[in-house]
């Protein structure tokens, strides 16, 4: 029997508030309210965005204590040093060598989930730049970013999104801790609870136009839409296990 698809949804335990944020924010922009018209829940994606607002305006608050100059100085020589790389790697497309243009092919797949890193809010910058980093490491870029003499900037970008992390810590003091805690409490389950009821809603409409009335465009507007759903939700997931594993090494 086919497997049918559907929206899997997650567990948001271990999810901290800005990858909350950023979740719900890309699981918004995919359910346009163009999308919502068509398929007649408009008003549930209300609900949804009006508890991520909300959420929004209590964490943009919340996200003040990271404006410190020592994290902003940090935060600004790794995005530089993030930027470097990046740059580098783009500008070979446009290299006369083919022997050199040749890297471009080989790195910038590797770049690209991470190409806008440096734009994210400072704990997610950190934990994509650990992911990137942890990708370059694989031996398939070895031999380019050797001829490109790019890994002793890897190690320099290493040290710099370490440190940004250890202050990262150092300032979320467990006063400030329980403060931003207290806030999100309240407002996350109710977030979570509107995207959970949207979600019954899609799975629904792609459950009943494949089983009962074969609507092949719905059926394909809907698997298009689940499949989105569901790659940012394993985006939210991997970030977790790579964060967790960078709070490993840094206690060791």
């Amino acid at each position: 029997m086919e497997k049918l698809k559907e929206i899997a949804r997650p567990s948001f335990r271990l999810v901290r508030d800005g990858e909350h944020y950023e979740y719900h924010q890309k699981v918004l922009k995919t359910v346009t309210p163009i999308i919502a018209k068509e398929y007649k829940m408009e008003e549930l994606r209300l609900v949804y965005e009006r508890y991520f607002k909300r959420e929004e305006a209590a964490y943009m608050r919340d996200r003040a204590f990271e404006e410190t100059k020592e994290l902003q100085a940090a935060d600004k020589k790794r995005d530089e040093l993030f930027c470097f790389i990046k740059r580098t790697i783009e500008i070979m497309k446009y290299n006369p060598d083919s022997s050199i243009k040749a890297f471009w092919e080989v790195l910038d797949g590797g770049l690209e989930p991470y190409r806008n890193a440096h734009r994210k809010s400072f704990i997610e910058n950190t934990t994509s730049v650990s992911l990137f980093l942890e990708e370059m490491a694989d031996e398939k870029y070895l031999p380019a970013l050797e001829n490109l003499d790019l890994l002793k900037v890897f190690d320099l970008l290493r040290e710099a999104n370490d440190k940004c992390y250890q202050l990262y810590n150092e300032r979320l003091s467990k006063k400030e801790k329980r403060s931003k805690e207290d806030k999100m409490r309240s407002l996350r389950p109710k977030v979570d609870e509107a995207f959970s009821e949207l979600v019954k809603f899609i799975n629904a409409i792609y459950l009943v136009s494949y089983q009962i009335t074969k609507e092949e465009q719905v059926i394909n507007e809907m698997e298009t839409l689940i499949d989105k759903i569901n790659e940012i939700t394993r985006e939210m997931q991997k970030s977790i296990v790579q964060r967790r594993a960078e709070v490993e090494k840094i206690k060791k």
